[in-house]
């Protein structure tokens, strides 16, 4: 039963029709010949697969999906570094351009009678009967050109299971290089605030005394905010020991407002 499944909450609120919208499309693919979602089905079983089951022939394009097929990779939960391992051996998929000489190749193989039949079915208002009969003709014809082998070695599902640990290496070394490169942006960007900041900094400690001076949790709130940019930018730009000094002359005037300094001491900047 659904409710005893692992899938239960995953479709418990869906009623299927946004997936139904996107997976639609997988039944012209296959009209036409397109075998990768069924190379996608086989591949959804995962670690299900035995060592020794030998994978099917890898389709054309498998490295390229279509968005039904990237939907069906989703609506199957396929393991995307199995997806990346399985299509390694995949030959690239037929452009939209030479799709469209194969076309013509396929229509010069019509019989004129065959073409004026499925003119005739148009003419009498069976314009479904006659697209579905195109499509059915031309995956026949598509079927027949397709090389019985690719050629390629077909993999085990041990294999399978070895490449995909080593796309997941991959894909993992590559995420912390986009992860470095963004910390490194990010830490160049805050070094250029913190340097402006530094550039005037009387401008800043006045607003964090005059926030202090409104002795408000909210206007210490802020003070201490104001503070730690300071602090962040007398490290970077100067040293520590010269906003400790320039803290301790803040501090006279508001040497009395004790939340403040209990503030400040929670964030490291007193110690009293």
């Amino acid at each position: 039963m659904l409710e005893e499944s692992e899938d239960y909450d995953r479709f418990a609120e869906d009623d299927g029709s946004g997936w139904m919208r996107r997976l639609t499309p997988l039944r012209d693919e296959l009209m036409r010949g397109d075998l990768r979602p069924l190379y996608l089905g086989w591949l959804a079983a995962g670690d299900a697969l035995h060592d020794d089951v030998l994978e099917p022939e890898v389709p054309c394009g498998s490295a390229d999906l279509s968005p039904a097929q990237q939907a069906l990779v989703e609506f199957l939960e396929i393991d995307p570094d199995l997806l990346e391992a399985a299509s390694m051996s995949s030959a690239v998929a037929t452009s939209p351009h030479d799709e469209t000489l194969q076309i013509s190749t396929w229509l010069d193989t019509w019989q004129k009678a065959d073409m004026q039949d499925v003119l005739k079915t148009i003419a009498l208002g069976r314009g479904q009967e006659a697209e579905r009969q195109v499509k059915s003709h031309y995956a026949a014809w598509l079927k027949a050109q397709r090389p019985t082998s690719s050629g390629a070695a077909r993999r085990q599902g041990a294999e399978l299971r070895g490449l995909a640990q080593s796309a997941a290496a991959t894909r993992r070394a590559r995420e912390a290089q986009a992860h470095a490169k963004r910390e490194e942006e990010r830490r160049q960007k805050r070094e250029g605030e913190l340097r402006r900041i530094m550039d005037s900094p009387d401008k800043y400690w006045k607003a964090a005394s005059e926030q202090a001076s409104r002795g408000s949790a909210s206007g210490y709130e802020k003070t201490v905010s104001q503070l730690k940019v300071l602090a962040e930018g007398y490290a970077l730009v100067i040293s520590p020991d010269a906003f400790d000094r320039q803290l301790r002359r803040f501090l006279v005037p508001h040497a009395k407002r004790a939340a403040l300094l209990r503030r400040l001491a929670e964030a490291g900047l007193w110690s009293g």
